[in-house]
């Protein structure tokens, strides 16, 4: 919007003027609902252990949509209409497992992910790689929970340990999505 202005203007001036007449960004996140005490207790499990003993995991995707993500404003309580498809086309997607410094078990595939890709990544390429007694953290998504995960992981002889809502700051891992996204984009 900015760009279109006759005079020179900088976003956060129009951002700031959009605000005071009642237009919000139309994004919102859940840090409200976040529980200090579960981030605590989950702090409190982790500091003792030792950093070979803990493995983050976590998956991630592109759409060849991302590189262009609208957001817009208007109207407090009204509903904003992008012009972006709301179809997966051209998704990758990439699983790893982040212990002590270390990538393991890095997988890519086309699509989303969903309990069973999760579970098949777990059970053949990420759970060899494992020694008896580490941690696995995930965050809550749904496919992480049920299924077979919890056997396949008690198989080997390691357990799981789940972040608290919204803590994705509280996941190791998340230090190398940016690096990870570059990396691919730079190759695209």
């Amino acid at each position: 919007m900015a760009e279109l202005w006759d005079d020179d203007i900088s976003p956060r001036t129009i951002s700031r003027a959009l605000k005071k007449i009642g237009f919000t960004r139309k994004k919102t996140y859940g840090y409200q609902e976040r529980d200090q005490q579960q981030r605590e207790e989950f702090i409190a499990q982790i500091e003792h252990m030792e950093p070979q003993e803990v493995v983050y995991l976590d998956e991630a995707g592109m759409n060849s949509q991302d590189s262009d993500y609208p957001y817009g404003y208007c109207e407090e309580g009204k509903r904003f209409d992008a012009l972006k498809s709301g179809k997966r086309q051209g998704r990758v997607s990439y699983m790893p497992a982040w212990c002590y410094q270390q990538l393991l078990a890095p997988f890519t595939f086309e699509g989303c992910c969903n309990r069973t890709v999760f579970e098949l990544w777990l059970e053949f390429i990420l759970i060899p790689t494992l020694k008896p007694g580490q941690t696995l953290v995930l965050d809550n998504a749904t496919f992480h929970k049920g299924g077979r995960q919890a056997e396949l992981v008690e198989a080997a002889q390691c357990h799981l340990l789940y972040l608290p809502p919204y803590s994705p700051d509280l996941n190791k891992i998340e230090k190398c999505w940016s690096w990870l996204k570059a990396r691919i984009r730079h190759c695209t």
